[in-house]
């Protein structure tokens, strides 16, 4: 048995207290265990939040150091609220020359702030910054209850102070990023250390816009009320400054009605409502008295464009006399030529007015493309009016230095004909005819000089017929559209036979050349000098319709044409496309042929800076290699043709060789000559801008351009535009495309051989298989017989011979028999000249006897001298 533990049992007395106690415990335990779980999680808040503190000031610093403070510092007359632009050009000895400054659409006039109304200065801070004169720059308190009306969606309050304002107005950055906002309040507080509230009132009046394209507070008066800044009323104060708060709102020129407050009212009436407001805010903060205020209200306000002459304001000039007060109070000499001072009797010439700047149409194509450029540089890819108004603005008053490619010797060239009517072709007394040319220079690729219509007088950014203008070109598209895209493809030489039918019969043959005849064939270099509309039809169709149109718009960048209703002969081959193209993009397209095959886009400025010299538009040339170089030499060879024995010769000048190719459209309305040296090229229109027809027996458009080009090629030396080095000439017949045989010059019909040059690996593959030699007789064009060598003898007109005879394809047959009576020439029409068995039906056993019966009869009777003897049969 075990033995028992001698040690006693412990055992503890279990607590029994009273049950309110025991609640009370429990209480208490609850409590003091939430409290220690709240002061954990207080203390790691806090913890977190110390830390989170010091990286956001962490954060802030750098990126108040890094992102804001470099471009914090400001100084505000390096913003110019309206400095002009300015284009150059390199003159003749290689200098920069200013070509146009181009002035602000905006009006704006600077005003020194001594003539700033004190009453327009207290209305601006009555209702725009009311602690203007104490806060430095921010005011703290307008801008926090910005910030909460703006979370309680009030937006109608702002929170800008006056130097804000100013801020956003000179640097005209509009952007609503918190960085900008930071920057901006960075900014005003430095503006405030560095400039005096005088001078920062002074700037920002000068640089509010107050609508009616008014900047500033002195061309608004002078618009709005017709005043002197100096001279406006304390109501007309209270007006114009009403206007900065929404300039199209508060226009008192507005006649645009709509509800305003709840009322029905125009601009005139909301400025006044306005105007009140910041009226009762000048009485409120102690600018002006009751009395001001109540006259100011039931102040009338007349609107007046513009100061009168007799009421601008005039200082006398001598140094000595502070004279000044409104021209009317000055007298005049007795000429009328100067001013004389009330004060001092000094005389001070009346200056000529600079108002009236004239631009040209060269100035307006550089500031157009610079627009473009701008807004292709903002990813804008819509152009239209209204964002072209906006970029002009924008360079009008940014101070851009643009750098064009203008020649002012070309140029002159130019106007001497263009800006001289007696100069330009007269075919009607009754309408003058217009014109347009554009001269690329050859050796760089860029446009030089350009006139957009005839005559002096010309509109600042009118109707430019150079560029603006979409119009027919007429032949003048075939090189572009089918010959040089078919010499690039490879299927067409010069000596490639081409069949100048009609494509079309039903209705009237189709297409229609301009002799309203068909020649049923021609080599394309003949094709080309004599602008066979149904030769170039036919070459279209040969190399394809959309690789035509492909190439003209892809290539030589003619991109005015529809791709949806001008990929078709009568757009390509015959020039009438649906919209038309520009004599710009003719200039610059032809200029790819004396380029080497290298297309360039034609340029009117290189670059553009800014007035501080940061580069804001590098116009790099795009350049392309579109023509091979057979392809080039093909075409030059052919335009050369084409310009001094074809259609062209009146634009042709000695000392230079030309190639061009001109163009007429239906009714002649329409007149073309673009044409190339090896220094420059030019395409020239002529025509009515009501579609009319020129009626002149010569091309003008090839008169103006030989008047143009022979100043502009004055003492430069003639450069070939192409070499036959390495050509050959090949003798090609015109009824199979083959190289022509003798049985081809001895065609019934007469030779039937045409020459060209072309590469020896174009020449035609093999020798002619159409014509047959055999014993023809010269009248039926039939086999000879016996009694057709007999008429030989007795008759010289009748003669046998070996001649050829054609042998024609069944579809070769039908396209003749279409064209026949429709303008194909009769020697094609008969089809007398086929290949057949058929012998000569003319002269037979039976028109022999008749012939030997006359003669027999003829022998038998006296013959009268003056009886003429008939003919033989046949």
């Amino acid at each position: 048995m075990k033995e028992k533990d001698n040690k006693e049992e412990i055992v503890r007395q279990d607590w029994k207290p009273h049950w309110s106690i025991g609640l009370l415990h429990k209480i208490w335990k609850f409590v003091f265990g939430a409290a220690k779980i709240v002061l954990g999680a207080a203390a790691t808040v806090l913890l977190i939040v110390v830390v989170c503190g010091f990286v956001l000031v962490g954060i802030l610093g750098d990126y108040l150091e890094e992102e804001i403070l470099p471009s914090a510092s400001l100084v505000l007359e390096n913003y110019n609220m309206d400095e002009p632009s300015y284009v150059y050009f390199v003159n003749a000895d290689g200098n920069i020359e200013e070509l146009q400054r181009v002035h602000a659409s905006t009006k704006w006039k600077n005003a020194e702030y001594e003539e700033i109304p004190e009453h327009l200065i207290n209305a601006a801070v009555a209702i725009e910054d009311k602690r203007f004169y104490e806060h430095q720059g921010v005011d703290w308190i307008t801008t926090i209850k910005a910030f909460g009306n703006m979370f309680l969606g009030d937006e109608t309050v702002g929170g800008s102070s006056i130097t804000q304002q100013l801020i956003k107005n000179r640097t005209k950055d509009d952007s609503v990023t918190v960085q900008r906002k930071v920057l901006e309040f960075f900014r005003a507080t430095i503006v405030e250390k560095n400039y005096d509230k005088d001078t920062i009132m002074e700037l920002y009046m000068n640089s509010i816009y107050l609508g009616q394209g008014c900047r500033g507070v002195k061309s608004a008066a002078e618009t709005y009320f017709g005043k002197e800044l100096r001279m406006l009323s304390l109501a007309e104060c209270a007006s114009l400054i009403s206007i900065t708060n929404n300039p199209s709102l508060f226009d008192p020129y507005s006649k645009n009605e709509f509800v305003y407050d709840g009322v029905v009212m125009n601009g005139m009436q909301r400025n006044k409502h306005r105007q009140k407001l910041v009226l009762m805010e000048m009485l409120n903060q102690g600018y002006i008295t009751k009395d001001e205020y109540e006259v100011a209200l039931a102040q009338e306000l007349v609107l007046k464009n513009g100061v009168p002459e007799d009421e601008k304001w005039m200082e006398c000039t001598r140094e000595t006399c502070d004279y000044g007060g409104l021209t009317k109070t000055f007298s005049k000499t007795s000429g009328g030529s100067a001013y004389v001072c009330p004060s001092c009797a000094m005389v001070m010439p009346i200056a000529e007015s600079n108002s009236q700047v004239v631009y040209t149409y060269f100035v307006d194509t550089v500031l157009e493309d610079v627009a473009k450029a701008l807004a292709e540089r903002d990813g804008i890819s819509e152009w239209n009016d209204d964002i072209f108004q906006n970029y002009m603005e924008l360079i009008s008053r940014s101070g851009y230095r643009i750098y064009s490619t203008f020649d002012e010797d070309v140029q002159q060239d130019v106007d001497n004909i263009y800006q001289n009517l007696n100069q330009i072709p007269s075919p009607s007394s009754s309408r003058q005819l217009q014109s347009a040319i554009v001269i690329i220079d050859n050796d760089t690729g860029d446009i030089v000089a350009m006139a957009g219509g005839v005559g002096k007088d010309k509109e600042h950014f009118g109707y430019n017929r150079a560029t603006n203008a979409k119009l027919q070109p007429g032949s003048s598209i075939k090189p572009l559209s089918v010959y040089a895209p078919g010499f690039q493809q490879g299927t067409l030489s010069p000596a490639t036979v081409i069949k100048d039918l009609p494509l079309s019969t039903s209705g009237g043959a189709w297409p229609k050349n301009d002799t309203r005849t068909y020649n049923y064939s021609y080599v394309i270099y003949d094709g080309i000098t004599k602008s066979v509309n149904a030769v170039a039809a036919n070459t279209l169709v040969k190399i394809g319709e959309q690789y035509g149109f492909d190439f003209l718009s892809e290539s030589f960048g003619v991109d005015t044409m529809n791709p949806d209703k001008d990929v078709s002969v009568a757009a390509l081959a015959i020039g009438a496309p649906y919209t038309g193209v520009t004599v710009r993009a003719m200039a610059n397209a032809y200029a790819t042929f004396p380029n080497d095959g290298i297309y360039r886009e034609a340029r009117t400025f290189t670059k553009v800076y800014d007035s501080r010299g940061n580069l804001v538009l590098d116009n790099e040339q795009e350049a392309r290699q579109i023509l091979s170089k057979k392809a080039v030499t093909y075409t030059n060879y052919c335009l050369t043709n084409a310009a001094n024995n074809g259609t062209g010769k009146k634009a042709i000048f000695s000392g230079q060789q030309i190639a061009g190719k001109t163009g007429t459209t239906d009714s002649k309305r329409d007149r073309w000559f673009c044409g190339y040296t090896g220094h420059y090229t030019a395409a020239v229109w002529c025509g009515y801008d009501r579609p009319y027809a020129i009626n002149l027996g010569y091309n003008p458009a090839c008169v103006l351009w030989n008047k143009v080009m022979r100043p502009v090629h004055s003492g430069l030396r003639n450069e070939k535009l192409y070499s036959t080095s390495g050509m050959i000439s090949v003798s090609v017949c015109l009824d199979s495309g083959k190289l022509a045989t003798g049985a081809c010059s001895a065609d019934v019909r007469g030779s039937r051989v045409d020459k060209a040059m072309c590469f020896p690996e174009d020449k035609p593959k093999g020798v002619c298989d159409k014509h047959v030699s055999r014993t023809i007789c010269s009248v039926s064009k039939e086999l000879a017989n016996d009694y057709c060598k007999k008429f030989a003898e007795v008759d010289p007109e009748v003669k046998v011979g070996n001649m050829s005879q054609v042998k024609l394809t069944q579809s070769e047959i039908n396209a003749i028999k279409r064209a026949s009576g429709r303008g194909l020439l009769g020697m094609y029409s008969s089809l007398n000249y086929l290949v057949s068995n058929d012998v000569c039906k003319v002269h037979t056993a039976e028109t022999w006897e008749a012939y030997l019966k006359q003669k027999e009869e003829e022998q038998q009777q006296p013959t009268d001298p003056t009886t003429p003897v008939a003919p033989p049969a046949g």
